[in-house]
């Protein structure tokens, strides 16, 4: 019986470019400012023309993907009319910041309105769509790339260099990177002593109830505590510390710093840490388990050879997890004076300044999800191929 059109629409897609296509239509694409912190303007998509009429056709043709074409060329469809329409939204934005500028002043802004970053999101939906519906990861990691390389050209041959946040990385560059590898550096050091700390304690409240108790009620609760409270907690023991003890103020202890940025994080790291080996290790097969017994295995023996192997996929899912939330709440440690992309942030909420907290947002969204992408990668790698068939 041969396929009809209508027999099953994407949901999720058909979601996704509706909401670009609305936002793209109706809210303002872009803001104007005669300066830096002046009263916006807003302009609809009209402003891009002609790009910006290309980039609603290209979002009417992710509708009529999601609903015409049949599930089984729909991904290729989604990722490359999706694509298309990424593409054309960074080339509008360029197009439109060059003619808002054209008789401005040096000191004017163009910034990206709600229907763009409305759109963004739209088109991100339509993309995760698309890669769902991939069969091959090699196949989404070749769209992918293109998408990318497509992207940046278009950003950069569009004049994209001409918008706020372009101008407020131009300003910033020199201070940029660096407070970026101090981010990851207080993300991969909260994350790399939670998995050092969190793992023993994970395997002990598998081997005993009243530890498990204690310890995930423990973790539980550190997790409920807001970051500036734990960061205010931790400065006063630190300081006086510090003063009692010369040998750690030598060390580098300090009441503000890296010191309480990396114990907060290593504290926030623990629960998803804990949890993951724990969880893992309760749901190996207690028939691997007398396997490795009757193989004249000892109790540690076995933890290494068989429960850890077996438990890793759900341990590499909880030091995901515990990557993610690291790398948000490090933007945070601004207030302990660890630095980080949170000097971007909060200095452009101080200075009524958007663009410049976008700076330090945006880079924070990405490196949470390369983070996310690398381990989900690194968890399904860490399933054995025997599992992986069966669960495929």
């Amino acid at each position: 019986m041969a396929e009809r059109p209508f027999s099953a629409v994407d949901p999720v897609a058909l979601s996704g470019s509706a909401l670009a296509l609305i936002g793209a239509m109706t809210l303002p694409f872009v803001e104007f400012r005669t300066s830096r912190i002046g009263i916006a303007t807003y302009h609809g998509i009209s402003v891009a023309a002609p790009v910006g009429y290309a980039l609603l056709v290209a979002l009417l043709a992710c509708v009529a993907v999601a609903v015409l074409v049949p599930p089984r060329t729909r991904g290729a469809w989604l990722k490359g009319v999706g694509g298309v329409a990424l593409v054309a939204l960074g080339w509008a934005l360029g197009v439109a910041a060059s003619h808002l500028l054209t008789d401005a002043s040096s000191i004017s802004r163009v910034s990206t309105g709600a229907g763009a970053w409305v759109a963004l999101v739209g088109l991100a939906i339509v993309e995760f769509a698309g890669s769902q519906a991939l069969p091959s990861r090699g196949a989404r990691l070749a769209f992918d790339a293109a998408i990318v390389v497509a992207l940046a050209a278009a950003l950069v041959l569009g004049g994209a260099e001409q918008l706020s946040l372009a101008r407020e990385y131009a300003a910033n560059v020199a201070e940029f990177w660096p407070e970026v590898a101090r981010h990851l550096e207080l993300a991969g050091a909260g994350v790399g002593f939670g998995v050092l700390l969190g793992v023993p304690l994970g395997v002990l409240a598998w081997r005993s109830s009243r530890a498990q108790r204690v310890v995930l009620g423990v973790v539980g609760v550190i997790q409920t505590i807001p970051s500036l409270a734990l960061i205010g907690l931790l400065i006063a023991p630190l300081a006086a510390l510090r003063v009692a003890s010369p040998l750690l103020a030598s060390l580098g202890l300090s009441g503000i710093g890296a010191t309480p940025a990396v114990i907060a994080l290593t504290l926030y790291a623990l629960l998803p840490v804990v949890r993951g080996t724990y969880v893992g290790l309760a749901e190996v097969d207690p028939g691997a388990i007398e396997a490795g017994r009757g193989m004249g295995m000892s109790p540690t023996q076995l933890l290494l050879r068989v429960e850890m192997p077996l438990a890793l996929p759900l341990l590499v899912d909880g030091i995901r997890t515990a990557a993610v939330l690291d790398i948000g709440i490090a933007s945070v440690m601004f207030f302990a004076g660890a630095g980080g992309l949170g000097v971007f942030i909060f200095e452009g909420v101080g200075q009524v300044a958007p663009d410049l907290t976008l700076l330090g947002a945006l880079p924070v969204i990405v490196l949470a999800l390369i983070a996310d992408g690398l381990l989900r990668a690194l968890r399904e790698a860490s399933v054995s191929p025997g599992l992986r068939g069966e669960q495929s």
